[in-house]
């Protein structure tokens, strides 16, 4: 007779599950109530008020305002509840006012603040009973402090008394100064730095006051920019020479017309191009 010793002829029993404390999982479940009702007591508007708060305000793209009077505008201090802050809200006042023409805020961890701001560059002066300024885009914008304003050229003709601060004012004569402001400042002319004043009085006519005190008379709108760059060869050789120029009309085109500023009634010079200034 065969020994057989397979696994079918054992009779091993399956370990019995263990049956898993009822005391250990009533004590688990008090000490989850116990962690909810304490936690339901602490201080919590406290703590935020301690942790939460904003440590530090950061302006950044500052040019002629101060990181002071931007946070007043957004309404933003150290302290203040950093979880709490309306970003949206806080941009939407920036925005509102006249000399901010783009703003970002953000918070910035574990509790800064971040304010990134655009200024409106002011390029021109303008009459509005005290000089005010406007920008590029045609946007009024009252002074900083009364009688201080940017050192540009001043807008004579127009009155803008009737406009309020932060409004856009593209009339045609606004439009004219601002078209002289773009082309004097051609990086190749270098001119908008000697710039006093631009007069568009006269519809058909424009007259640009120089810091020397030469007037330049012109077309209403700028001239051709070989115009131009004749008008500066002119002046640089007339500045070289240490002689002033009374006038210069530049309204005919490829030629630069020079009056001298003489006592003795020197007669007109006529160049033709962009050519050095010489005495006739």
């Amino acid at each position: 007779m065969g020994y057989y010793q397979g696994r079918a002829l054992r009779t091993e029993r399956a370990p019995k599950p263990q049956r898993r404390s009822i005391t250990g999982r009533v004590l688990r479940v008090l000490v989850v109530l116990a962690v909810v009702a304490v936690a339901a007591h602490l201080p919590w508007d406290g703590i935020r008020r301690r942790l939460g708060i904003v440590g530090d305000v950061r302006v950044e793209g500052l040019h002629y305002l101060d990181a002071g009077w931007v946070c007043r505008v957004a309404g933003v201090r150290a302290g203040v509840d950093w979880l709490g802050l309306d970003l949206p809200r806080i941009r939407q006042r920036l925005l509102l006012e006249p000399r901010v023409a783009r703003a970002e805020v953000a918070r910035v961890l574990p509790h800064g603040l971040r304010i990134r701001i655009v200024e409106r560059e002011p390029v021109l002066l303008v009459q509005h009973g005290e000089p005010w300024e406007v920008d590029s885009c045609g946007v009024l914008l009252a002074p900083l402090a009364a009688g201080v304003v940017a050192d540009v050229p001043l807008l004579a003709g127009p009155r803008f008394d009737r406009y309020p601060a932060g409004a856009q004012v593209l009339t045609a004569e606004v439009q004219r100064g601002l078209a002289w402001v773009r082309a004097l400042a051609a990086p190749d002319l270098q001119l908008s730095g000697q710039v006093s004043q631009v007069d568009v009085s006269h519809a058909d006519s424009t007259e640009v006051l120089l810091m020397s005190g030469t007037r330049v008379l012109s077309p209403p709108w700028p001239p051709a920019h070989q115009d131009l760059q004749a008008l500066r060869v002119v002046l640089a050789d007339l500045q070289h020479r240490g002689t002033r120029a009374e006038q210069v009309d530049v309204r005919f085109h490829n030629q630069v017309i020079v009056r001298l500023g003489k006592p003795d009634g020197t007669p007109h010079a006529a160049w033709s191009g962009p050519m050095p200034a010489r005495e006739s």
